[in-house]
């Protein structure tokens, strides 16, 4: 092995696998926020105490957190959280499998909660969603109040790998309008 071999190997080993450890700590996060939404939501729903806090929750919330030793969580971002399991409440369904290997004592019972029926393919959908997009994604996704237009963000997303970014700028350009109204949407 000559030693220019030695050094190519070593470099694409090293960015290879940077790549899977960049993916792997994405989807980490991703799933973390995803799962303080859901617990948020649970505990208003069906906590003992939540009376006592009422709309100072996410504060209070934020302040023990940070007490506990937990950085740049506040009230805002909890509140993108909880947003972002509302707008996605399919990946629930998605969190229980062996794919993204979530320990049962983290996720307990949640994905038996799921309050709709999750069908294969929105399992598939919405694991391709966790895999392929970041958190910043969504929170720019979460947005989107219309479902038809937020789903064809996602797929546009996915499908271009679009960055924050990009993502940004393709919404803020009426994408989806002027794709809706163009006579060759296809060429869009």
């Amino acid at each position: 092995m000559l030693f220019e071999h030695l050094t190519y190997h070593i470099k694409d080993t090293h960015h290879v696998l940077q790549h899977y450890a960049v993916k792997a700590i994405n989807i980490g996060l991703t799933t973390r926020n995803y799962l303080i939404g859901f617990y948020i939501k649970e505990y208003e729903l069906a906590g003992e105490d939540r009376a006592q806090y009422g709309e100072q929750l996410l504060e209070q919330l934020a302040s023990e957190l940070s007490k506990k030793g937990l950085k740049n969580i506040s009230a805002p971002e909890l509140s993108r959280f909880r947003q972002f399991y509302d707008a996605y409440p399919e990946i629930l369904g998605t969190l229980s499998q062996k794919s993204l290997q979530i320990p049962p004592s983290i996720l307990g019972t949640a994905s038996q909660e799921s309050k709709s029926p999750i069908k294969s393919n929105d399992k598939k959908d919405s694991l391709k969603l966790i895999t392929h997009l970041s958190f910043s994604h969504f929170a720019e996704l979460i947005k989107i109040k219309d479902p038809l237009k937020r789903k064809f963000y996602e797929t546009e997303c996915i499908k271009g790998t679009w960055g924050v970014r990009e993502l940004r700028r393709q919404i803020n350009s009426l994408f989806f309008e002027r794709t809706g109204l163009s006579s060759n949407p296809k060429r869009m």
